[in-house]
C-alpha cells in the first residue's frame, strides 16, 4: 500500500481523535462556569422540578415531615445513600465474568525479512473471571455494603436532625409570640398606672423613692420586650428557611408525644441513627484493612481469548488457561495502605464508643431535666394562682386605700411573669422531648418520615 493510503489513514485516526476528546476548559473559563452558578443563588436549587412544597395547612407533624423532604441536606444525604449503594453492584461487579473486546483500524509495516504493509481491521475477544485474589473482591463487597449502610444511617441521622431544627424554629417562633402578646396585655396599663404616680408624687401624696422603684420595674418590663422583638425576629428567619414562609406567628405545636412514649423510646439510644452510622463506618473500614492485606496475597484467574489478524492470510489465534500474578515489591504501597487501615480502625472505634457514651449522658441529662420541668409546673401553676389573686386583691383595694400604686404594679408583673415562666417551661418541655426523639431516631417515624 503506498504512502498516500498510509497517510490518509494516520489523518482519519487523528480526527477521530481530536473529536473524541473535544476542546478543554481554561481556568479562567472554569472559574467563570462557577461564579455564573453561584450569582443563581439558592434560588435556582429551590425552583428545582420535584422539589417538594412544605405543607403548614395540615399541622404540626405534616410540616415537619415535608420541610425535612424539601431540605437541601435532606436531599443531599438520600443522594450520597443512593450513591453508596450503586457502588455496591460496582463491587460485586468483579466477582462476575468479565468480557472486553478491542479493534484496531489501520495499517501494520513489517520489516526484514520481508517488507510488506498490511491494512484492515485486527480484532481480539477476551474473557476472564477471577478465581482467587485472596479475598480482596469479597471484602471489597463487604465494605461497600457496610459503606452504604452507613450512607442510609446518615440519611436517617440527618432527617431526625432536620425534624429537631425545623421544630425548634417553630417552637421558639411560637413562644416569642405568645410571650410577646402576654406581655403586652398583662403590662399594658403600666403607663397609666405610672402616670397616676407621677401626678401623685408631684403633689406629694406619695414619695419619690416609691416611683423611682416603680419606674425601674417598668423599664425592665420595656427591656424585656426589645429582647422578645429580637427573639421573634430571629425565630422567623429560621422559621422561613424551613418552612418557606416568612410569618410573624404561629399557632402552638401539637403535642407529638407523650412523657411516658418518650421515656419507653429513650431506651433504644442504642440503635440510634447517628451509632448506626459510626458503627457501619467501622465495619467499612475493619473490611478495608482486611482488603489492604489481601493486597499480600497471590490472584488468580482463568482468560480465553481469540485474536483475530489484520492480515487475511494469517490464522486467528486461540488462547485460554490460569493466570496467575504476585507482587513482589511495591516500594512499600501495600503495608502503608495497610498500616493507614489499621490506623482508621481504631480511631473509629474511639468515635463510637466515644458517641456511645455522649449520646447515652445527653439522653439521660434530658430525662432527668424533664422530670424537673414536671415537678416546676405543678409548682409554677400554683404560683400563678397565688400571682393572679394577689394582683386581684391590689386592684380591688386601690380604692380603699388599703394598697398603693406602686404595689399594684409590683403585683400585676409577678402575675406577668409567673404566667411566662409558665409559656418558657412549656416551650422547654416541647423541645426537650423532640430532642430526645430526635437523638433516639424516634421522631421520623413520629412525624412518617420514615415506616
Amino acid at each position: 500500500m503506498n504512502k498516500s493510503i498510509i497517510r490518509s489513514f494516520a489523518i482519519g485516526g487523528f480526527a477521530l481523535f481530536v473529536g473524541c476528546t473535544g476542546d478543554t476548559m481554561s481556568a479562567t473559563d472554569m472559574e467563570a462556569s462557577i461564579g455564573t452558578r453561584l450569582a443563581l443563588g439558592p434560588d435556582a436549587a429551590l425552583a428545582a422540578p420535584g422539589r417538594s412544597d412544605v405543607i403548614l395547612s395540615q399541622g404540626f407533624a405534616v410540616a415537619l415531615r415535608t420541610a425535612v423532604l424539601a431540605n437541601d441536606g435532606y436531599l443531599a444525604a438520600q443522594a450520597f445513600e443512593q450513591e453508596a449503594f450503586a457502588n455496591v453492584d460496582v463491587a460485586q461487579s468483579v466477582r462476575r465474568p468479565q468480557f472486553s473486546a478491542s479493534g484496531t483500524l489501520g495499517a501494520m509495516r513489517e520489516g526484514d525479512p520481508i517488507d510488506e504493509t498490511t491494512t484492515g481491521l485486527a480484532t481480539d475477544l477476551s474473557v476472564s473471571q477471577v478465581l482467587y485474589d485472596g479475598g480482596a473482591s469479597r471484602e471489597a463487597i463487604n465494605r461497600a455494603t457496610a459503606t452504604a449502610l452507613a450512607a442510609q444511617a446518615g440519611r436517617l441521622d440527618r432527617g431526625n436532625l432536620i425534624a429537631l431544627e425545623a421544630a425548634r424554629a417553630w417552637v421558639d417562633l411560637w413562644l416569642a409570640s405568645n410571650r410577646l402578646a402576654l406581655l403586652r396585655s398583662r403590662t399594658g396599663s403600666l403607663g397609666e398606672l405610672m402616670d397616676q404616680m407621677d401626678r401623685m408624687a408631684a403633689n406629694g401624696l406619695i414619695d419619690r423613692a416609691s416611683v423611682e422603684n416603680a419606674k425601674r420595674q417598668v423599664l425592665d418590663i420595656q427591656l424585656e420586650q426589645n429582647s422578645l422583638e429580637a427573639s421573634q425576629a430571629d425565630a422567623r428567619v429560621r422559621f422561613s428557611q424551613f418552612f418557606q414562609s416568612a410569618r410573624s406567628e404561629v399557632g402552638a405545636p401539637a403535642q407529638l408525644l407523650s412523657n411516658e412514649a418518650i421515656r419507653a423510646r429513650s431506651a433504644d439510644w442504642k440503635t440510634a441513627p447517628a451509632l448506626q452510622r459510626a458503627a457501619a463506618e467501622l465495619i467499612a473500614a475493619q473490611r478495608a484493612e482486611q482488603e489492604a492485606r489481601s493486597a499480600f496475597r497471590p490472584t488468580v484467574s482463568l482468560r480465553a481469548g481469540v485474536t483475530s489478524p489484520m492480515d487475511e492470510d494469517d490464522t486467528t489465534d486461540l488462547n485460554g488457561g490460569v493466570f496467575v500474578q504476585y507482587v513482589f515489591a511495591d516500594g512499600g504501597r501495600r503495608k502503608a495502605l495497610l498500616e493507614a487501615a489499621t490506623k482508621r480502625v481504631a480511631a473509629l472505634e474511639a468515635g463510637l464508643t466515644s458517641g456511645q457514651l455522649a449520646t447515652e449522658a445527653e439522653i439521660s441529662t434530658s430525662l432527668a431535666r424533664l422530670a424537673a420541668l414536671d415537678q416546676s409546673m405543678t409548682l409554677l401553676n400554683q404560683k400563678i394562682r397565688l400571682s393572679s389573686s394577689e394582683a386581684d386583691i391590689a386592684r380591688s383595694q386601690i380604692t380603699t386605700g388599703q394598697a398603693n400604686l406602686r404595689q399594684l404594679i409590683s403585683a400585676e408583673i409577678e402575675s406577668y411573669r409567673a404566667l411566662d415562666d409558665r409559656r418558657q417551661l412549656q416551650g422547654e418541655q416541647y423541645l426537650l422531648q423532640l430532642t430526645i426523639a430526635a437523638r433516639s431516631g424516634y421522631l421520623s417515624e413520629v412525624i412518617g418520615l420514615e415506616p
